[in-house]
């Protein structure tokens, strides 16, 4: 009665180790997710300020360009999380940075649109009362100011993208 573990046949012990590492996976792929996120975050916050200080620059003004830095940091932040996200479970660890750049470049690009779209009236039409040439012709219609935004924020996606997904990346695995 003392051979409950020499009893149990050596196939089923695999078996119950592979069980056992699956779990450990998914816990792996939950600490996957939230490194990249963080890292995410951090990098689209630094690439978010330098990408909304240089458009905030335009205005020729210490205001517009303080704006473009506070709004470059808030967007920054909530594309690179998502975008870390969504790279840190498309590339994973094996995937590497060119998955990365277009996975990024992609939701970057989505994100930019719908921002760019949510974007209300007062806001899109501080350019023309400033009396700005570059930004008074993005902001002139909607669809303008909805690529404008999904450009920027393919720029800013893409950087994150290759960031988090270059960080992920273990070759051989």
């Amino acid at each position: 009665m003392q051979k409950n573990t020499s009893s149990i046949a050596r196939d089923t012990q695999p078996a119950w180790r592979s069980t056992n590492s699956v779990i450990d996976r998914s816990e792996e792929s939950v600490s996957l997710l939230r490194q990249s996120a963080v890292l995410g975050g951090i990098v689209g916050e630094i690439g978010g300020a330098l990408i909304g200080t240089v458009t905030g620059s335009l205005t020729m003004e210490l205001t517009g360009t303080l704006m473009g830095f506070t709004a470059g940091i808030i967007l920054g932040a909530l594309v690179g999380i998502l975008v870390g996200m969504v790279v840190g479970q498309a590339a994973g660890t094996g995937g590497g940075p060119s998955i990365g750049a277009y996975t990024g470049m992609g939701i970057g690009a989505l994100l930019g649109a719908i921002f760019g779209f949510l974007t209300p009236d007062s806001i899109r039409f501080s350019p023309i009362l400033l009396r700005t040439p570059v930004l008074e012709r993005l902001a002139e219609s909607r669809f303008e100011t909805i690529a404008f935004f999904a450009f920027l924020l393919c720029i800013l996606g893409t950087g994150v993208g290759v960031w988090v997904a270059g960080k992920n990346y273990r070759p051989g695995k």
